[in-house]
């Protein structure tokens, strides 16, 4: 049956479209098979501490995002932690593993002080003492770039503080050290006491050489507080010194005889009083006795100085109508013995008192040596009821 004309001119055009669809398709189809017979995937290297992944990291310009997917769930990956990973992707019906690197480097991020108090008495600081914030996606460590050395004259030091995190990555910063503690800030001394440097510095034995002798000298010499300044020409410190007196006076007390009624004073009983701080006030304690009533009495002084340092001490106070010593007799005149003899030296000699007639006699040996030759001298005395000593010397030959 013969198609009409107008029905013929009608089926033509809907025949080439048909054809040119289907060549479209055919093309497309073709099109898709040849991508995926293509390398539509490659390895990716990320940064440490990247937050996500995306499908299209990991595309070629041949890959298609909408045909594209993770097999492997990238949710699963560690991308704070460097290494490399396999994952699997799907490209259509091609399915490929690929490697992710999680890599580092970027150098932290770094605070640095500016300037730091070194005292000597905590030593130099660790480096990370220097740091005051520190930013990375792995841990970081801080060290100094080269050890750090305390200077003779103590003077201010650069140091140069490195951070470097566990990829190798380093940020450098600057900080002046200021060095204090080598000078003592305070230090209480004794009146009349010579300063050392082991008393004013931390470390003597190095730096003794930046003090003053002459200074030191004169110090301990005044009461009150001193400042010292030291300067050792790049650096300057002081310390405060007290200079007190807590030393009582040295005092010295005789005995005292008095005929009944016969006054005595102070300064009779004192041999001597001296202080640092100058000249003691010396007192007696108690009122002095019944000087008209005969006996024996004990007295006490004191000798004070300006810091109200005291000291006290007694002496003996004799009423007596006698203030004659004994005499000694017989021993006038030297003498002569034998080496290594043994002479009766008290033979002949006897002590007599005016009130107490005969006493006994002593005698003092204690320089002579027997067994040696030489002159010598011995000491004899004699004690009568009232106190009073006779004394006597005789000069020993030995030959």
């Amino acid at each position: 049956m013969a198609i009409p004309r107008k029905k013929r001119s009608l089926l033509i055009p809907i025949l080439l479209l048909t054809a040119a669809l289907l060549l479209a398709l055919i093309g497309w189809m073709v099109y898709i098979i040849w991508c995926d017979s293509q390398q539509v995937f490659h390895d990716v290297t990320v940064e440490l501490g990247q937050e996500s992944l995306s499908i299209r990291d990991f595309l070629t310009p041949l890959g298609n995002p909408k045909r594209a997917a993770f097999v492997t769930d990238p949710s699963t990956i560690d991308l704070n932690k460097v290494g490399r990973t396999s994952l699997t992707l799907k490209h259509g019906t091609k399915t490929c593993v690929v490697n992710l690197i999680v890599e580092d480097t970027t150098p932290p991020k770094a605070e640095f002080l500016q300037s730091f108090t070194v005292s000597l008495a905590d030593g130099l600081p660790q480096a990370g003492a220097l740091v005051t914030k520190t930013e990375d996606c792995s841990q970081v460590r801080a060290y100094y770039a080269e050890d750090p050395v305390i200077p003779a004259d103590y003077s201010d030091t650069t140091v140069t503080v490195v951070v470097e995190d566990t990829s190798g990555n380093r940020v450098e910063g600057q900080c002046v050290l200021h060095f204090t503690g080598w000078l003592k800030e305070d230090c209480t001394l004794e009146l009349g006491q010579t300063l050392t440097p082991e008393m004013l510095l931390v470390n003597p034995a190095r730096d003794s050489g930046l003090l003053n002798s002459e200074d030191l000298k004169e110090i301990g010499k005044t009461l009150g507080e001193h400042t010292l300044i030291v300067e050792t020409g790049a650096a300057s410190a002081q310390c405060v010194i007290t200079v007190q007196d807590t030393t009582p006076p040295s005092l010295t007390l005789q005995s005292v005889r008095r005929l009944p009624g016969q006054s005595a004073g102070v300064n009779d009983f004192v041999v001597s009083a001296t202080d640092l701080s100058g000249k003691p006030e010396v007192y007696l304690v108690d009122n002095l006795p019944d000087v008209n009533k005969l006996g024996t009495y004990t007295v006490s002084v004191e000798a004070k100085d300006s810091s109200g340092n005291v000291t006290r001490k007694e002496a003996a106070l004799w009423i007596s109508s006698n203030l004659n010593p004994p005499e000694i007799r017989g021993a006038s005149g030297e003498m002569t013995v034998k080496k290594n003899a043994n002479p009766d030296f008290l033979s002949g000699v006897t002590a007599v008192d005016d009130i107490d007639g005969k006493c006994d006699v002593t005698v003092d040996t204690s320089g002579l040596d027997l067994s040696r030759e030489g002159a010598y001298t011995i000491t004899y005395s004699a004690t009568d009821s009232s106190g009073n000593v006779g004394t006597c010397q005789r000069k020993i030959i030995v030959k």
